[in-house]
């Protein structure tokens, strides 16, 4: 019976991880132009623990920082070249040696591309929640206290996910070894 960690050739991870991170940076994207024919000229620029402002600033400055960011973040995570042209010494994948001396680099990498798309679009899903945060904010409607943590919580849910997805398909198949 073939392993559930063995490569198969006819589906390579990543093409669903890659939808998810190109639809994510589409919501950050037109969030970003919603938010901004829609914010008053002062927002929160940022928050604190309480979740409660802390600072204000223009709605351009704020952009000017947050938008960029949360799309080059979320490109730079997505490009596969950047993750190959490493050193493999820097890439920190579990059971690298093993899918490495089995000459399967190509699945190693699918797989660790799979991951990074999916923490690219939680990254940009949790900056498109954060300008809606700073819209609300900024027309003077505030969160619940019960949602504040809510966007972080999410976005660790998914990377937690994505990264438990990883490990079980790099564990290496002892039996047939």
């Amino acid at each position: 019976m073939p392993s559930s960690t063995r490569p198969n050739p006819s589906r390579r991870p990543g093409t669903a991880a890659l939808i998810f991170a190109a639809a994510s940076l589409a919501v950050l994207i037109s969030t970003a132009f919603w938010v901004w024919f829609n914010a008053p000229d002062q927002v929160p620029s940022h928050f604190g623990a309480n979740g409660q402002p802390d600072d204000w600033a223009s709605k351009g400055e704020v952009f000017a920082w947050l938008v960029p960011l949360g799309v080059g973040l979320s490109v730079l995570l997505s490009i596969r070249s950047i993750f190959e042209k490493m050193p493999l010494s820097l890439v920190n994948i579990p059971h690298k040696e093993y899918w490495i001396q089995r000459g399967e680099r190509v699945y190693l990498f699918d797989c660790l591309m799979e991951f990074m798309r999916i923490t690219a679009g939680a990254c940009a899903l949790l900056f498109a929640l954060s300008l809606v945060q700073t819209l609300s904010v900024g027309l003077g409607r505030s969160w619940p206290e019960s949602l504040v943590f809510l966007p972080t919580g999410i976005f660790l849910a998914i990377v937690a996910i994505a990264l438990w997805n990883l490990f079980r398909r790099l564990k290496p198949d002892v039996t047939n070894d």
